[in-house]
């Protein structure tokens, strides 16, 4: 049976991941700049006509792919049970698909604003809902969003902070993005200014977030903790 407690966590998880994608969503419409996470599937989905949600599945699935990579290499920095990290990167899938069609259902029911006013409020409120849907869902430590898995993993295996893995992961996706479309239509496309403000700020909700909620969300996670 389900305690009382793992009921909550799992709903808090699944708040945080509508939450996510909710301010994913609004990162598109905005037409600012979108987060560096989702750049490169922004970009092909406008280049090929594809479903938003559909490439950013194919992304997430390169991230698995790459995260099991990191995870079958071998070294001083390998997972300590192998098997546990591969089935933690594969149950990334499943989630993966049930997020993006999340995205593609509320990228066909959120319509993009009209005004710049409009524009800058989308932005500003897509960095606040990525940062307090990537809290509430990693503060679970469930199974991990594949952009955060690839962090994650990035870090494990090459021994540095994890902010700055961080920042090397979107720095990567945004250059990608910046060199592809380059390449297809000689223009830039997904990257503007709601991208620098999304690495600069999302970082700072999500450490407000934990911040105002205390010790709760943990306790969620490790009653023993005080």
């Amino acid at each position: 049976m389900f305690t009382k407690k793992t009921i909550i966590r799992v709903l808090v998880y699944i708040s945080g991941l509508c939450i996510l994608a909710l301010g994913l969503t609004l990162s598109t419409k905005a037409d600012l700049g979108v987060s560096p996470i989702i750049a490169v599937s922004f970009c092909v989905s406008k280049l090929t006509g594809a479903r938003f949600g559909d490439m950013t599945f194919l992304l997430y699935a390169s991230f698995v792919a790459i995260e099991m990579v990191l995870h079958l290499i071998p070294g001083r920095r390998c997972p300590a049970d192998r098997k546990k990290a591969i089935l933690a990167d594969v149950l990334q899938l499943p989630l993966s698909y049930v997020f993006t069609m999340l995205l593609n259902v509320l990228s066909s029911w959120i319509q993009a604003p009209d005004t710049m006013a409009l524009r800058i409020a989308a932005m500003l409120a897509s960095v606040i809902l990525v940062g307090i849907g990537a809290a509430l869902s990693l503060d679970m430590r469930l199974v991990a969003n594949p952009g955060d898995g690839l962090v994650q993993a990035v870090s494990d295996r090459s021994g540095i902070e994890l902010g700055l893995a961080k920042n090397i992961v979107d720095i990567t996706c945004v250059t990608l993005t910046c060199i592809l479309s380059m390449a297809v239509s000689h223009s830039i496309i997904g990257v503007g200014l709601g991208t620098l403000i999304a690495m600069l700020g999302i970082g700072r909700v999500i450490a407000l977030v934990n911040r105002l909620s205390g010790k709760r969300l943990t306790l969620l996670v490790d009653p023993e903790q005080k």
